[in-house]
């Protein structure tokens, strides 16, 4: 997003309350409607349903500054997702209405938002593909690409590091934690990652060869 772009929504989203929530909390439930349209000021927001074992598994996870709820605002698509901190998190919540009426004024943060939902939208099907695969190392490698080149600090040309939880891995890539252990430690050896408690370090171009896929 560039700086013109931030500047805009900051600009209509300033008169509006900043909100805090706690690590872990949930900000909007599954089936009910949202409060209003979010834009992200500080903190990591997951987006997630939950499976009929009761087991959480991660759509997507937002970072600031992401604006979401919009469609919902725009169209009164029905929220089927739970939406929840994943660190402390502050946000801004702007009125549905007014919100649509600041982004028919602005064409440029509308195309926009939809390029965003578009990239969004392919990594999805991606992530489908390899899902259907049916191969667990296969979803595992996608979803720590997908987290590198989202979160990932890079070390090198083709090096990244993350931080992040073995079973955030599971939850994100629909595994079981100890499947999700073992094909990590496989991928180690196959000089693909490389572990260190939470941290994994990364070969981004060795991860998308090994998959067959261009850069997500």
């Amino acid at each position: 997003m560039n700086q013109q772009i931030l500047d805009k929504l900051n600009e209509h989203f300033s008169k509006y309350e900043l909100k805090k929530y706690a690590k872990g909390e949930i900000l909007t439930l599954a089936n009910h409607e949202p409060g209003g349209v979010s834009l992200l000021v500080s903190g990591l927001v997951e987006q997630y349903d939950i499976t009929p074992g009761g087991n959480n598994l991660i759509v997507n996870v937002f970072k600031p500054p992401a604006f979401f709820f919009f469609f919902w605002a725009i169209n009164h698509t029905k929220n089927t997702y739970f939406y929840g901190a994943l660190t402390d998190v502050e946000l801004k919540q702007a009125n549905a209405d007014e919100t649509v009426v600041f982004l028919k004024a602005n064409p440029d943060v509308m195309f926009d938002l939809l390029s965003r939902v578009y990239k969004g939208t392919d990594a999805l099907l991606r992530r489908l593909v390899v899902a259907t695969s049916g191969a667990a190392v296969s979803r595992l490698m996608f979803e720590l690409l997908i987290e590198a080149y989202r979160f990932g600090v890079e070390i090198d040309n083709n090096t990244v590091l993350i931080k992040v939880r073995q079973t955030a891995l599971a939850d994100r890539s629909g595994l079981a934690r100890e499947t999700v252990s073992r094909e990590l430690h496989k991928l180690e050896q196959q000089d693909l990652i490389g572990l260190s408690g939470q941290r994994i370090t990364i070969d981004t171009k060795k991860l998308e060869q090994k998959l067959g896929l261009n850069h997500l």
